[in-house]
């Protein structure tokens, strides 16, 4: 009985040593070392190329026609060659006192300029997706009006006009515009010079 009591004490001895053992051998847990609930920084991402710049348009353009110009022009556009100013023509319609109404007027336009190439120079008015108008005046300026509004004028309208985009323009834009004209207020094909960058 002596012999099992003293077993019974050294099973329990066993026991009570083996878990301060195991107690001892529980290793240290290391805190980590961002916490959990802080959150993560994002990661840089690579930037995107963007889309260089388009260039704006000059807020001034020379419309005189140099020599150099005319060169450059009937070298990129071969068909125009010896094109005619749309100014030298309006020249001679306000010379034509007999021109009273726009009807005549583009008569005597269309026998001139019909199916000719033609440099129009001027402000762009009317602007649409497709394409703008350009006036033609006919009729001088009379002394007394400072303004120019005793000038009588027709429009004429281009289309397929190579450059032109309506996003870049407004009404009031000046323009440069070589263009064959057809006839009857209306002219195309079309170039917007400053635009194909063949003018500046």
């Amino acid at each position: 009985m002596k012999n099992q009591v003293l077993n019974a004490m050294g099973v329990l001895a066993l026991g009570f040593g083996l878990l301060g053992c195991e107690e001892e051998k529980k290793p240290e847990v290391t805190p980590p070392a961002v916490s959990a609930l802080q959150a993560a920084e994002p990661v840089p991402s690579a930037a995107e190329p963007s889309e260089p710049e388009k260039a704006s348009r000059p807020e001034t353009i020379p419309m005189d026609l140099t020599d150099e110009r005319r060169a450059k022009l009937t070298k990129a556009y071969p068909d125009a060659q010896g094109f005619t100013l749309a100014a030298d023509l309006e020249g001679q319609l306000r010379k034509n006192k007999a021109l009273k109404d726009e009807q005549k007027a583009a008569k005597a336009f269309d026998a001139k300029a019909k199916n000719k190439w033609l440099l129009f120079t001027g402000t762009m008015v009317n602007l649409t997706k497709d394409g703008f108008d350009m006036a033609i005046v006919y009729t001088p300026q009379l002394p007394n009006d400072p303004m120019g509004m005793s000038r009588q004028f027709f429009t004429v309208t281009f289309s397929n006009v190579e450059g032109y985009d309506e996003s870049k323009f407004k009404v009031g834009s000046a323009g440069v515009v070589l263009a064959k004209y057809t006839g009857d207020k209306k002219a195309s094909p079309a170039y917007e010079l400053v635009e194909t960058g063949h003018w500046l």
